[in-house]
């Protein structure tokens, strides 16, 4: 039992009772199916059948008991629905983010205020360096010693106080340098060993005083960089006592105040120092050198002795709150015992010294076998195995062993062992005994976590202990050892359905493959650390059998999901929905790891091309396989993109096209035999009918279109400098590309047999039309006319087979869905009638048949989504609104129009007649669709308000445009091809209005769609290099009056009057009290877009409209948009009008001017209470201020601007009491002190540094003493 300071017991965890039954319960001897326990329920005991419960209340019944070693952490995979209540990030952060803004600020006042110290003792002179330090050192005591004392100030107090010890320490090291402690004791760092011994007792003496754990911890860090720098003068010996003499104090220090903190710090710290001792090469840390411990006995009885005393605080203190837990709690990973986490940080600097001496296999796994007994010891104590228990297997024979090992290693014994072992590998083989003996003793209270983790370890060090750089047996031996660690764990996955054991039993060794057995030169383990080399044919068999292994766990535990941490801030509502959408599944995310894997293993003399085709081959089968038989839970079109995305990647580097093009082929067979059989069984319990149904047609377009991407990978023929092993006997290029035309036309065999049945026609015929002219490109580029005579033989049946079977199959569709579905809507309503009359006599009740009709319900809520960009006022809109005629087979021509066109443009110098015959063409054929459509009474379907076939052309026109000023002809450089274009746009949008009886909503709609294709157009020739006006830099003035001066004001002028057209929709809604029908970002992007194509005028109007507009539709976003638009504005006049002028007014003067003026309308809103415009205002103030000292090119000015959006956000945070604006005005105040300091950098004086720094730390103590004086009012918001 514990005991704390004043003697008094603390009283035993609520499991004790529960574990002493279960130890006084469990079968003695080695009962190897105790292994073999449900996770969710091993620790619970149970009851015999005669056995009854007395008094059954519900309050009395014993909890199920948990890991107090482990602690609460949340399973790496689930596969049942979470029930608890995740922490809200938002709401966590928002109450929280004052008081994680004091304690930045506190930390930031440390770093000042040290700083200030550092130049104090190296800057001024001795005598005046030492008196500010000690002052400085003082006055922070003083403040420490009357602050700590009050709730509000407490932490401030215990910052100050750490900052005073900081500077005392530091002084003494001054002290040592100027040479005043040459003359006090027989040498100067002895004097100063004294002296940091005599400060690390005042430190102590102040944490008793002030009861802090910091500032004890803090004495006890200092003594470990003392112990490091005793080695200078005392070695090796010297370092391990005065590590010994620091631990001792932290777990000295943690027991007489009873401190989780302390001891969890003691247990981590204390073995990540002898790490770095054991693995130094006389490493240099702020000037503090870290000498290596080389004796191999010192280091192994200094690992003992530490090992053996954080052994037993980790079970000593396990049930004790600790920082490091409340660390990993905070980011949402859980909360790990005390146990769990200081072990795990220590093993870190445990490894670090096996690493040291890992080509020395028996000292190493002396020390490894060392550190397993000792801590599977303590955490069997943990999980409530008594210690006498543990005697004959740890307690007895552990200090025999140790003495024998130091016996024999210093000479004092000088026997020879049998068969030629060191006594470090005795020592090593006796405790591996005794490890395997106490945990099959007493392995029912292993828990899952320590089972996954446990392996993890292990195979960590048998990376590191096993060598592997030959390719060889030793690295065959390493593949082997491994997999019996991953077979295993995967099995007592199974058997104790362990959705975690299973996760990472299937991906570790994945991820174990990427660090250490990919490319030396891209690998994530660097080969100079730890050198691994696998024989190509080991890993490919390895690989496979890796696959085998995630299938069958994946038939058990593949609906086992990823469960994302939660609780980190911004995060728990994403893995919410994640969790929930299914994605991150053992099916998926062991599919992705393989292919990610395989992609990154191929290489020359890394896997052989049967290996590797073989490997992805068996994956994307047997998990369409699986698919086939209905028992996978991942979408069958992510197995498709991944898995095509990875054979893609391999077949650009090495080829054989044709091989992956079959196994592409027979899987997707699978796969769509499996969506078939899904909408059958959908259609049969009338569930999701239309995602089902539309399932074949996706997966059919993705076939196809990979289909595409091979072709074009023989059409475009990459360099390939390497070959893999047994690859050059496979295919021989001509027999390659016709296997693959082979593959091609049976792929478009199964579009052809599932034409009939799919709705979607447009992306898969699409897809198969670039599949043709794709195998006709690859025919070219090989100079074989077969696969070109065969490419267009394939196109003309194609095209014959969807002239008979495509528009005309898809308006007889559509006119047949829309008569069938009103035809039922009618009897439907004629049946509703007869109830709604036979129930409302009275004529009281009104009850409408959409209410009751689910179907209906689903039709109402489409038709709202319409309502916002067409009419729906026709009287059975609501039942056909939704069915569209879909000229599927006139696009496509108009796709083949385009193509030409780009390619007429591109290679030739004709691009303004490719342009103008493209418009011609789409003028028809979008004509000849509407007619269509009028015919048979439907509708085109639409796309963000634009019918599909208008949109679609104009797309087309400006990728032909586009493609025309990326010409390899000769360009002319005019406008005339832009007022073509804008034209053209206008033109097919005034088509797509015409007829149509809701202006007010099809308007808007092209507008848009016309401005931000021209927008797309312009920015996309400029990314690409093509010779497009530059926005922002256009002199209309400056060119010849036909090609420059009059298209431009044509096109300034068709601006003008679109922005006159939407805005007198704009207008007339608001006079006629209609709903707003755009976002801000919809308004705030037509601003935008009109800024970018117009040369002024236009540009000028749309920023004051949309003010006007923001202000009327009460949106900020507009209006903040207008302001920060307004530096453009005058950039594009300037360029012709403005500069001629008044030079002055130059963009970054305008900037700044709108930056003041911003700053202005902050104070106006805060004035007038209106809290509406308030962030409007402060992000306007920061895009201006800042932009405008960014263009200045000036530190300073960027400090002060920082500055001073600084103190208008936190001002104005606290006058209308908006914690968010006092966070944004924090992160200002950090800003403003990092440009100052790369000012500083850049090359300020000392003297003026210092001056800044008191400065700062004038402005951190006023801000600091505030914040924790009202912190009880900042928290009430």
């Amino acid at each position: 039992m514990e005991e704390k300071e004043g003697g008094d017991a603390m009283p035993s965890p609520p499991e004790d009772d529960v574990l002493r039954e279960q130890s006084f319960k469990r079968a003695k001897g080695l009962n190897l199916d105790s292994f073999m326990v449900q996770s969710d329920n091993q620790d619970q005991p149970s009851l015999s059948d005669s056995e009854e419960p007395l008094d059954a209340d519900a309050n009395d019944q014993p909890e199920p008991t948990a890991d107090a070693a482990v602690g609460e952490m949340g399973e790496l995979f689930t596969n049942t629905p979470s029930t608890a209540q995740g922490v809200d990030s938002t709401t966590h952060m928002a109450t929280h983010a004052e008081q994680q803004i004091s304690r930045g600020l506190a930390v930031a006042m440390v770093v000042v205020w040290t700083a200030i110290g550092a130049l104090v003792g190296t800057v001024l002179p001795p005598l005046l360096g030492g008196l500010g330090l000690l002052s400085m050192a003082l006055f922070g005591l003083y403040l420490g010693e009357r602050w700590i004392q009050r709730d509000t100030m407490h932490f401030l107090g215990l910052t100050w106080v750490i900052i005073s010890m900081k500077l005392l320490y530091g002084l003494a090291l001054d002290a040592w340098r100027w040479g005043w402690l040459d003359s006090i004791g027989p040498s100067a760092s002895q004097t100063l060993g004294v002296v940091m011994l005599g400060l690390v007792g005042l430190n102590v003496g102040l944490a008793f005083r002030h009861d802090e754990d910091a500032i004890a911890a803090q004495s006890a860090l200092v003594l470990f960089a003392v112990g490091s720098s005793a080695g200078a003068v005392y070695g090796e010996l010297g370092i391990a006592a005065f590590m010994v003499l620091a631990m001792v104090l932290m777990h000295g220090l943690a027991l007489i105040r009873s401190s989780g903190n302390l001891a969890s710090l003691g247990i981590s710290i204390s073995y990540l120092w002898v790490g770095v001792h054991a693995l130094s090469n006389d490493w240099t840390v702020l000037s503090l050198t870290l000498l290596p411990i080389e004796n191999d006995l010192t280091l192994f009885l200094l690992l003992t002795v530490v090992t053996a005393a954080n052994a037993a605080m980790a079970a000593r203190f396990v049930h004790h709150e600790n920082w490091l837990s409340q660390a990993v709690h905070a980011i949402g990973l859980g909360k790990p015992g005390l146990w769990a986490v200081s072990v795990s940080l220590g093993m870190v600097g445990a490894l670090m010294a096996i690493a040291a001496h890992r080509t020395e296999t028996g000292y190493a796994l002396a020390q490894l076998m060392l550190l397993t007994l000792a801590f599977t010891a303590s955490y069997l104590v943990v999980r409530g195995v008594p210690w006498p228990r543990l005697m004959p297997f740890v307690l007895a024979p552990l200090p025999f062993m140790i003495a024998g090992v130091g016996l024999f290693n210093s000479g004092a014994v000088d026997w020879e062992l049998p068969f030629g072992l060191e006594a470090y590998s005795l020592f090593a083989a006796l405790s591996a005994l005794l490890c395997t003996g106490v945990l099959l003793n007493h392995q029912a209270n292993v828990s899952d976590h320590v089972l996954w983790m446990g392996s993890l370890v292990v195979v960590v060090l048998l990376t590191l202990l096993i060598p592997a750089e030959d390719g060889g047996q030793t690295a065959r031996l390493l593949l082997v050892s491994q997999a019996v660690v991953w077979v295993g764990l995967a099995a007592l996955a199974v058997l104790r359905h362990s959705p975690t054991m299973a996760g990472v039993a299937v991906l570790a060794p994945y991820i174990w493959l990427l660090a250490f057995a990919t490319d030396f030169e891209s690998r994530l383990i660097n080969a100079d650390l730890v050198p691994i080399v696998l024989n190509e044919v080991d890993a490919g068999w390895w690989m496979m059998a890796l696959v085998v292994q995630q299938i069958v766990v994946c038939m058990r535990l593949g609906d086992a999901n990823l469960n994302l941490a939660v609780g980190v801030a911004g995060f728990s509502e994403i893995s919410t929905r994640i969790r929930d959408a299914n994605v991150l599944n053992l099916w998926n995310l062991s599919f992705f790891l393989t292919c990610l894997t395989y992609l990154a293993m191929a290489r020359p003399e890394g896997l052989t091309a049967l290996a590797l085709q073989g490997g992805m081959g068996l994956l994307l089968v047997s998990h369409a396989a699986v698919v086939w038989r209905g028992h996978h839970l991942g979408r069958p079109q992510t197995l498709v993109i991944v898995w095509a995305v990875s054979a893609l990647g391999l077949t650009w580097q090495y080829g054989d096209e044709a091989v992956w093009s079959a196994m592409l082929t027979f899987g997707s067979v699978l796969l769509l035999l499996g969506a078939v059989q899904q909408a059958r069984l959908a259609a049969e319990q009338e569930a999701q009918q239309d995602q089902h149904r539309a399932l074949p047609g996706r997966l059919l377009t993705l076939h196809l279109s990979v289909m595409m991407a091979l072709f074009l990978v023989v059409a475009l023929a990459p360099q390939r400098l390497s070959i893999l092993t047994g690859q050059g006997s496979l295919l021989s290029t001509e027999q390659n590309l016709w296997l693959l035309t082979m593959v091609g036309g049976a792929s478009l065999g199964m579009y052809l047999y599932r034409l009939n049945v799919i709705d979607a026609l447009l992306l898969p015929t699409a897809a198969a039309l670039a599949l043709l002219v794709s195998m006709a490109l690859a025919g070219q580029a090989s100079n074989m006319d077969g696969v070109q005579l065969s490419a267009l033989v394939l196109f003309v049946l194609v095209g014959a087979y969807l002239a008979f079977q495509g528009d005309v199959r898809a308006g007889l569709r559509a006119v047949t869905t829309k008569q069938e579905r009103e035809a039922a809507f009618a009897e439907k309503r004629e049946r509703m009638g007869h109830l709604v009359s036979a129930t409302s006599k009275d004529g009281m009740m009104d009850v409408t048949l959409k209410e009751l009709d689910a179907e209906l319900l689903e039709l109402a809520e489409r038709q709202r989504k319409r309502a916002k960009r067409s009419d729906t006022s026709a009287s059975n809109d609501l039942i056909v609104g939704d069915i569209h005629y879909r000229p599927v087979v006139l696009m496509l021509f108009l796709s083949v129009c385009f193509l030409a066109s780009m390619w007429m443009a591109y290679a030739t110098a004709y691009g303004l007649m490719a342009l103008i015959f493209s418009a011609a063409f789409s003028f028809v054929l979008v004509g000849l669709a509407r007619l269509r459509a009028d015919s048979i009474g439907l509708r085109l379907p639409d796309v963000a308000g634009v019918e599909l076939p208008i949109i679609f052309a104009m797309c087309g026109m400006v990728l032909v445009h586009i493609a025309g000023r990326l010409t390899v002809g000769v360009l002319s450089d005019d406008a005339v091809h832009q007022t073509v274009l804008m034209i053209t746009l206008v033109l097919l949008a005034v088509m797509g209005v015409m007829g149509r009886n809701d202006l007010g909503l099809r308007i808007p709609s092209v507008l848009e769609a016309v401005l931000g294709l021209l927008v797309i157009d312009r920015l996309l020739g400029l990314l690409l290099g093509g010779e497009v006006p530059v926005p922002f830099s256009i002199d209309p003035l400056n060119g010849d009056l036909l090609t420059w001066v009059l298209p431009l004001l044509i096109g300034e002028l068709i601006l003008l009057r679109m922005l006159w057209s939407y805005d007198w929709v704009e207008g007339e809604r608001l006079r006629r009290d209609l709903t707003d029908h755009r976002s801000a970002l919809g308004r705030s992007a037509w601003i935008g877009g009109m800024l970018v194509l117009s040369v002024g005028p236009a540009g000028v109007l749309a920023m004051l409209a949309g003010a006007r507009r923001g202000r009327s539709w009460q949106q900020p976003a507009v209006a903040l948009t207008a302001v920060v638009c307004t530096p453009l504005v005058v950039q594009s006049l300037s360029v012709w009008l403005i500069a001629p002028i008044f030079p002055p007014l130059t963009i970054a003067l305008v900037t700044a001017i709108v930056g003041v003026f911003s700053v202005g309308w902050t104070a106006s809103v805060v004035r007038w209470r209106l809290g509406l415009w308030l962030p409007a205002s402060l992000w306007a103030t920061h895009a201006m201020l800042y932009t405008a000292a960014v263009m200045a090119s000036s530190l300073v000015l960027l400090s002060l601007a920082a500055m001073a959006v600084s103190a208008t956000a936190w001002v104005s945070g606290i006058l209308t009491r908006r914690k968010s604006w006092r966070i944004v005005g924090a992160v200002d105040l950090v800003m403003a002190w990092l440009v100052a300091a790369v000012a500083l950098v850049a090359g300020a004086t000392a003297a003026y540094a210092l001056l800044l720094l008191i400065a700062s730390a004038i402005l951190l103590f006023a801000v600091t003493t505030l914040t924790q004086s009202n912190e009880v009012e900042l928290l009430n918001d």
